[in-house]
């Protein structure tokens, strides 16, 4: 493989320029416009997944046809057409963690999380290989440089190919076996509460939830980006940004809790609502408090236009002041109410 097909990259906000700017000149003059364009943003994709959610050197590689493309999964676990695909474009991202990408279904107007389905509709295949060696993963995809179908404007997808390619990855990815409208094996079972009976979220609006998780998942986006790049200049923003960072990196960084898996499984069979479980903690008071008091803060400063994430959209706001008010009477001793609001 030529040396300057692959290049070193910071975790910082500036590596996903850094990453298009890499693609562009290691595919100019070797493949067709659009699939460069395609490229890039791939690779922006990728490499923005990895500095958020993997931290530590990243190791972009590019790979134009005739230089290795074409491989397939590996051995880690790959979609797509793969071998016989005709000439290709593959784009690696090496990160330290060993964490695989981990698909959530989005609506049509989320402003983010994406990445991996749009890396679906635009290659032709895509895959992770964790490391036998436990020092991390690389996650590629390739794209076929071949024209495209007859009849397609564009190269990329519509909105409807493209919500249908993600709903039915969750689908494939999830396993979930649906009965009586409970989550079978594909869905964790909820932990056991270790101070007191589980708290209950009845009824949960499906649709509504995806919408609360993808401002939240905004917010948590941009505020690990700008604490990144050092953007915040008054002390007192930078602590709060810290702390939500923190909180929301507990609720939607990591992997799927049992709750989120449920909920996917459920969005997944079709469901409109699913009742929910969460664990007690000893902490759940003080930090039901904390959570509440820090996610209004954030909220004033999008309000107030210094978050590029605007404020909670009154549905998710609802949706968010139930979910506080029954953890709280539960929490206090009281009885579980369902949800009475719309299932939309």
């Amino acid at each position: 493989m030529p040396e300057d097909d692959r290049v070193l990259l910071p975790a910082e906000a500036s590596s996903a320029a850094r990453a298009r700017r890499h693609v562009r000149r290691v595919l100019a003059g070797t493949v067709p416009e659009e699939v460069a364009a395609d490229a890039e943003v791939c690779a922006s994709e990728l490499v923005t997944n990895a500095v958020l959610h993997a931290g530590g050197t990243l190791v972009l590689t590019v790979r134009a046809p005739g230089h290795g493309a074409g491989h397939g999964a590996g051995h880690g676990a790959g979609h797509g057409a793969g071998h016989g695909a005709g000439p290709v474009v593959r784009v690696e991202v090496a990160d330290p963690s060993p964490v695989a990408p981990q698909w959530v279904p989005r609506s049509l107007t989320a402003t983010t999380g994406r990445g991996l389905p749009l890396i679906t509709a635009l290659s032709t295949a895509r895959g992770t290989e964790v490391h036998p060696d436990g020092t991390g993963k690389t996650v590629w995809c390739e794209l076929s440089t071949a024209a495209p179908p007859p009849g397609r404007g564009t190269r990329g997808p519509d909105a409807d190919e493209l919500l249908a390619a993600e709903w039915a990855c969750v689908a494939d990815e999830l396993a979930a076996d649906l009965d009586g409208g409970h989550a079978g094996a594909g869905a964790p079972a909820p932990e056991p509460s270790v101070d007191g009976p589980p708290v209950r979220l009845l009824r949960y609006p499906l649709r509504r939830g995806v919408r609360l998780r993808e401002h939240r998942e905004a917010v948590l986006r941009e505020l690990r980006l700008l604490g990144m790049a050092h953007a915040f200049t008054d002390p007192g923003t930078e602590r709060l940004a810290g702390d939500v960072t923190d909180l929301l990196t507990a609720e939607y960084g990591g992997h799927l809790n049992a709750a989120e898996a449920r909920k996917m499984a459920a969005l997944a069979a079709g469901l409109e609502c699913v009742d929910l479980e969460y664990a007690r903690r000893p902490d759940h008071l003080p930090l039901l408090e904390r959570w509440s008091e820090r996610m209004a803060q954030v909220d004033d400063l999008g309000r107030a236009g210094e978050l590029l994430t605007a404020q909670e959209p009154p549905d998710v706001a609802e949706l968010a002041r139930w979910i506080v008010e029954e953890f709280g009477r539960q929490l206090r001793g009281g009885e579980p109410r369902a949800w009475q609001g719309p299932l939309d």
